[in-house]
């Protein structure tokens, strides 16, 4: 079986996640059993899955291994019918739509916490004491039961959480302390594991034990890892058929020209310290390759895809000619040039719209880019939408006429085969490494040179004014995501790993 580690499904997934998830869809539908297996304690984990499309049972959570809660359907937990507070002793009143006040004879003794998203379901239970200071607090996981319990200091910091069976049973504790003046966690105590306790200082060394338990019995176990941050857990892993690291991003500080710029720290590990324990790396493009092989001879360095696609899909014409920019709104994907791109793009298509579709990574990155807008006088023309899911952001790809890509640099492009699986031509730097995998100039989008905002805009308005043209770049597109269908891809994969 194969193994993919990272360390959580989020709420606002990286694309990392989004193609951890989509090889782990790929591998199952074409007959290789795959897990997604993450690290971090989650209990929104199972409702995060439906967002990268991943069932419950593609996924193994190690708080979930060891709780004995893989398996559990949801039942929603409403906060009105909890018995840990009978009605007949407590009154429960609610003061706004996100908690409720539980109060006895009186006095206030604790609140209900709502679950996001949703009307009166349980996220977790406060225990106050007598001078309203938190004691305790019950969490609950989203498939409607209660997962742990977190016990606080006088001074209202946490002190210790227990994590529960699906009985109520403590199965793991985990403690805090205060280590040069920051409370932080310092022991995982696992309780009565198949007849013994075991104790750890680290929740990464917890981690290995998890991955040694769930391959131990598998001799055919391949471990991917996908979050390098957990690079030198996986090296540790005993009994293993493989190990290999993919490498959702470029690997060094002047990507693209061979043998030049420093490693990033993130992959040290698995190029450098721990090389000896893995079996080889992978990446999404042979130009990336070259470069790895180039500076570390000796690596086994294959390629297989980053993404994958189901199908490819119908086009929907849009109300206005609509440029799309799907990703990060961080430094490195440059979003404020896409932004200038299309201050030059009004001038000749008035009535363009550009949606961007991702996150920042901050407020103060957000304001920029909104102060931009104004400043370029494209409060009508722009829009940033709230983050989506994959199904969600489907319906947008949907009635998008254009991409673009304004990043420094890309290991490979998901939001580009995305798109162009809606026959959406792409409009591209000239970067490495992706683009020149996915992007053919004049064949299935345009690639201008790197930084010309203007040039990138004539591109775009030559494709939204000239039909036969887009036409043509659409069909072309459309077959490049085509090379990316699961049964394809996974026969690139099968080569990769042979």
């Amino acid at each position: 079986m194969y193994y993919f580690i990272s360390e959580n499904v989020f709420g606002r997934n990286s694309g990392t996640e989004h193609a951890q998830a989509r090889r782990t869809r790929m591998f199952n539908a074409e007959g290789e059993q795959a897990f997604y297996v993450s690290r971090n304690y989650n209990p929104l984990l199972k409702r995060d899955l439906e967002s990268v499309k991943l069932a419950a049972k593609e996924s193994i959570n190690m708080y979930d291994f060891f709780q004995g809660t893989l398996a559990v359907r949801r039942k929603k937990q409403n906060l009105r019918l909890l018995g840990e507070v009978p009605l007949d002793e407590y009154h429960v009143e609610a003061i706004t739509p996100n908690y409720s006040m539980i109060t006895h004879v009186g006095r206030e003794i604790g609140r209900i916490n709502v679950l996001p998203g949703t009307v009166g379901l349980t996220m977790d239970v406060e225990n106050r004491d007598q001078h309203n200071n938190l004691v305790a607090r019950e969490n609950w996981d989203w498939r409607g039961f209660k997962s742990s319990i977190d016990y606080f200091h006088p001074d209202g910091q946490v002190a210790s959480r227990s994590y529960l069976s699906q009985d109520g049973d403590p199965v793991l504790e985990q403690l805090w302390m205060d280590v040069d003046g920051k409370r932080q966690p310092t022991m995982w105590k696992l309780l009565n594991y198949q007849g013994h306790d075991y104790r750890f200082s680290t929740e990464d060394q917890l981690f290995l034990f998890f991955l040694n338990e769930l391959t131990k019995q598998d001799s055919n176990a391949t471990l991917i890892a996908d979050r390098h941050t957990l690079d030198y857990v996986v090296a540790d892993v005993q009994g293993t058929k493989a190990k290999w690291g993919y490498f959702h991003g470029v690997h060094s500080t002047k990507p693209g020209k061979v043998g030049k710029g420093s490693i990033l720290p993130v992959y040290r590990n698995i190029l450098e310290q721990r090389a000896d324990a893995f079996d080889g790396v992978l990446v999404a493009t042979e130009d990336q390759r070259a470069d790895l092989v180039t500076r570390y001879p000796h690596m086994d360095v294959r390629v297989a895809p980053d993404t994958a696609i189901a199908k490819t899909h119908m086009h929907k014409e849009a109300k206005h000619p609509t440029v799309m920019f799907v990703g990060r709104f961080g430094p490195d994907k440059r979003p404020e040039q896409a932004l200038q791109m299309m201050g030059e793009l009004v001038k000749q298509v008035p009535d363009a719209r550009m949606e961007f579709y991702g996150y920042a990574p901050d407020e103060d990155t957000m304001k920029r880019l909104n102060d931009e807008v104004t400043k370029l006088g494209l409060t009508d023309q722009v829009q940033f939408a709230d983050y989506m899911g994959l199904g969600e952001l489907s319906k947008e790809y949907s009635h998008g006429d254009v991409i673009v890509q304004t990043s420094i640099a890309e290991s490979f492009g998901m939001n580009l085969v995305e798109a162009m699986s809606y026959g959406i031509p792409a409009v591209s730097y000239n970067i490495p490494y992706g683009t020149k995998a996915l992007v053919r100039d004049g064949e299935n989008g345009y690639v201008v040179p790197d930084g010309a905002t203007k040039q990138m805009a004539a591109k775009v308005a030559q494709l939204l004014t000239d039909h036969d043209d887009w036409q043509a770049k659409s069909k072309a597109a459309k077959e490049t995501a085509s090379n990316y269908t699961f049964t394809r891809a996974m026969g690139d994969w099968r080569r990769a790993l042979k």
